[in-house]
C-alpha cells in the first residue's frame, strides 16, 4: 500500500489548479451531467455521477435506461487515461453534434478526446495504453485510483461553493437498497 500511496501522493502537485476550478465551474453551469468511461475507467465516473446525485445536481451516467435525451446546456464528463477508447469518441462526438459542452478527465490531453473536449482535467498519469511505464502497478492503476481521487475533491469543492454538507447530502442518499 505505501507504493500505492505514494504513487498517488506524487501526482497531487501536477494537477492544475485553474483545470480542475474550469471543471468545477462547468460542473455548476450544466443544466444537466451526463458521466461516461469504460472499464475501471467508468466505475470511478459512476461513483463521481453517486457523489454529484448527493449534492443535488441533475446526473445521469451514459447508457443507463433513465439516461434522458440532450440539451443545450448540458454537460458531458468523460473519464479517459488514453482518450482513444472508441466508445467515449462516439459518445464525445454525439455530445458535440448536439451542443453539448464535453469535459474530460484524462491522462493524454493530446488524444483524440483531448482534441473534442471543451475542457481537459489532466491526470499525468500512465494509462493502459502508456508507451513508457512510470507505474509499478500494472496498466492504467494509478490514473483510475488518482480519478477517484480527484473526483472526490471536486465534490469537496463543489459543496463548498454550493453551501452543502454532510447532513444535506444524506439526505439525498438513496433510502430504498
Amino acid at each position: 500500500m505505501d507504493l500505492i500511496i505514494n504513487e498517488v501522493n506524487s501526482l497531487s502537485e501536477k494537477i492544475v489548479p485553474a483545470q480542475t476550478q474550469k471543471l468545477v465551474d462547468n460542473i455548476l453551469h450544466a443544466k444537466h451531467i451526463l458521466v461516461s468511461g469504460a472499464g475501471r475507467s467508468e466505475l470511478m465516473g459512476r461513483a463521481f455521477a453517486n457523489r454529484l446525485v448527493h449534492l443535488g445536481l441533475s446526473v445521469n451516467v451514459v447508457g443507463d435506461i433513465t439516461c434522458p435525451h440532450t440539451q443545450e446546456n448540458d454537460l458531458l464528463l468523460l473519464i479517459s487515461g488514453s482518450g482513444e477508447t472508441k466508445k467515449l469518441l462516439v459518445e464525445a462526438q454525439q455530445a458535440v453534434d448536439n451542443h453539448v459542452k464535453v469535459a474530460a478527465i484524462t491522462a493524454n490531453s493530446s488524444s483524440s478526446l483531448g482534441k473534442i473536449a471543451d475542457d481537459i482535467l489532466v491526470i499525468p498519469a500512465q494509462s493502459k495504453k502508456s508507451k513508457i511505464m512510470t507505474s509499478s502497478q500494472p496498466m492504467g492503476a494509478l490514473f483510475e485510483q488518482a480519478s477517484l481521487l480527484v473526483c472526490d475533491s471536486l465534490v469537496l469543492n463543489l459543496m463548498q461553493k454550493l453551501g452543502e454538507t454532510n447532513e444535506s447530502m444524506s439526505a439525498r442518499h438513496a433510502d430504498i437498497e
